[in-house]
């Protein structure tokens, strides 16, 4: 675990030296005028909002405030705490939301960013704390950080996950769609119970193939902006991930 944490870490101490500059920079700009007899509430909220866009720093398209993101998570998660890897009955439908044969609530109790390795409730996960930075979108050939995928979750991305057993046609069709879609990611995971999975934020369809009818209903109802995600308009990419191999690369 340490191995892995270490891999992730080290592209990102060159942002992360960055980052920490800005903020000390902006203190003391903060200071100096609040020191000049400034407004003190505007510096205050200047303050804050510099600081909760750390997330976004390479993505600056990423919408919502940081207040208003926890608020939405805070009603998604009490909805989903409901039930427990279950199938969703109507009653627990979010507007938005269908009434899709297998669907199941997973439930969601944070969204907090951290430096350490996730023990998750469901493999795959669907949701939970999650490292600070993102997987890029995309088809993988290889398994992905638990951690990094859950955070592309939050952004609206379908997580698309296959064991090896999978057809070469299915495959396929799972490549081409990956490659047309932005919010769509694709990775295999052996150790799961079904040939795919189909994952977004506190909910996950199992399905026997690609062909079957619901998989077209689960992206149509939660891919990109759907009724459960935390952060609707949050990109996914600007991460790290270089498809299909490389799923801790730094793009250039």
């Amino acid at each position: 675990m340490l191995e892995k944490r270490l891999k992730l870490s080290m592209p990102f101490i060159g942002r992360a030296a960055g980052f920490v500059g800005m903020v000390v920079v902006a203190f003391i700009a903060l200071v100096a005028f609040a020191s000049c007899g400034g407004g003190g509430d505007s510096s205050v909220t200047q303050g804050t909002t510099a600081s909760g866009n750390s997330e976004t720093i390479s993505s600056p398209q990423t919408t919502g405030s940081a207040t208003d993101n926890s608020l939405d998570l805070d009603g998604t998660a009490s909805t989903m705490a409901a039930s427990d890897n279950s199938p969703l009955s109507s009653s627990e439908l979010l507007p938005g939301e269908k009434n899709i044969e297998g669907l199941r609530v997973i439930p969601v109790f944070s969204a907090d960013h951290v430096e350490y390795d996730v023990q998750y409730s469901t493999s795959p996960p669907a949701g939970g704390p999650h490292y600070g930075i993102w997987q890029n979108c995309g088809f993988y050939t290889v398994e992905l950080l638990e951690e990094l995928a859950v955070h592309s979750l939050e952004h609206g991305a379908v997580w698309i996950t296959y064991r090896s057993d999978i057809s070469s046609e299915d495959l396929g069709s799972l490549e081409r769609l990956a490659e047309r879609n932005n919010y769509l990611l694709v990775s295999p995971l052996e150790q799961q119970e079904s040939e795919v999975v189909l994952t977004a934020w506190g909910r996950q369809l199992p399905l026997g193939s690609v062909g079957d009818s619901r998989f077209v209903e689960f992206l149509d109802t939660y891919l990109g902006t759907g009724p459960t995600t935390p952060e609707p308009g949050a990109v996914c990419f600007g991460g790290v991930g270089v498809a299909p191999d490389q799923p801790l690369a730094v793009p250039r």
